[in-house]
């Protein structure tokens, strides 16, 4: 079990001063056990944020993270070689300076809908070498050899954020552009848009492209690996309120089971890690074989989950 938890420790600056007021019983609990086994260092202009690299074990260059790919190898029928990528269909609002994402999560797409839009869609971008794939309502497969070094921004940069700094602007990019424009136009009349405006929810006006690359001939194992995202919401609107809830939400959950695994007997396979991750950095606690001397010495430490959040 490896439990991994991005946003733990957000830049905003009213999630920053929340931090004093967190109480986080089952992480001092589960941290007094842990060893620290090692960081990673990002930034905030990182195409692939770092969370998404420790689930990877920072195999992969910066937004080739080839998550299509790795869901392609289970979609029936589907080649599972080749680059592939993600397609989201979204809602883009239009402001006077900037353009934004609406989290995609609030348009709860049917599966009827996306499929519609998908056979919509999919001539166009079959002009380009891009075979669109039906995976999930709100999320396409895509595969084409444009995808292979295409570098793309991870879905968490835009979710309910602004695109415009996130947009691929690489010269491989230009279809991904052109589509972007042309699938505005076409889905401003779709049947599905109609209904959707009619029913007073948002339509679909456009569409991100993540995910992108394919994947190494040896490529690293994940398993074990759970992210909790509970915390991204309001980390990302510095809504310390939310943010103090979410974190205690975890303790009170998984991080109190996790803090149950550690005190248990050993299992087989990997020892059990946690990784906290803020935009800059990821530190990693592992469980550590001990001697009977080192298990009292570990016990009688109590880390301060609240210092350590505030170092990341």
């Amino acid at each position: 079990m490896h439990l991994v938890i991005p946003h733990a420790a957000p830049s905003g600056p009213q999630c920053q001063a929340a931090h004093e007021r967190l109480e986080l019983p089952h992480l001092r609990q589960a941290l007094r056990v842990l060893a620290l086994d090692g960081e990673m260092r990002g930034s905030e202009s990182d195409l692939s944020p770092i969370a998404e690299r420790v689930q990877t074990h920072d195999a992969y260059a910066d937004g080739l993270i080839p998550w299509a790919a790795m869901a392609a190898k289970q979609l029936p029928g589907a080649p599972d070689v080749g680059a592939w990528g993600l397609i989201t269909p979204c809602h883009w609002a239009v402001h006077a300076d900037h353009v934004a994402m609406h989290d995609t999560r609030t348009l709860r797409l049917e599966a009827a809908e996306s499929q519609a839009l998908l056979a919509a869609m999919a001539p166009y971008f079959l002009e380009d070498g891009l075979v669109l794939h039906y995976w999930q309502a709100d999320t396409w497969l895509v595969r084409g050899e444009v995808l292979r070094n295409l570098p793309t921004a991870s879905l968490n940069r835009v979710r309910g954020q602004s695109v415009d700094a996130w947009l691929p602007r690489t010269a491989a990019a230009r279809v991904v552009r052109r589509l972007q424009n042309e699938m505005q136009m076409l889905l401003y009349t779709h049947a599905v848009n109609d209904a959707r405006s009619a029913r007073g929810v948002p339509v679909v006006n456009s569409f991100w492209l993540s995910g992108t690359g394919d994947l190494l001939e040896n490529e690293p194992q994940r398993g074990g690996i759970a992210v909790l995202n509970a915390l991204q919401s309001a980390a990302l609107n510095d809504d310390a309120h939310a943010w103090t809830q979410a974190w205690q939400a975890l303790d009170s959950g998984p991080i109190a089971e996790f803090a149950k695994v550690l005190q248990g007997p050993p299992g087989s396979g990997a020892l059990p890690a946690l990784t906290l991750c803020s935009e800059r950095m990821a530190r990693t606690w592992r469980l550590q074989p001990q001697s009977l001397l080192r298990k009292i010495q570990t016990a009688l430490r109590s880390p301060n989950p609240v210092t350590l959040l505030k170092a990341l």
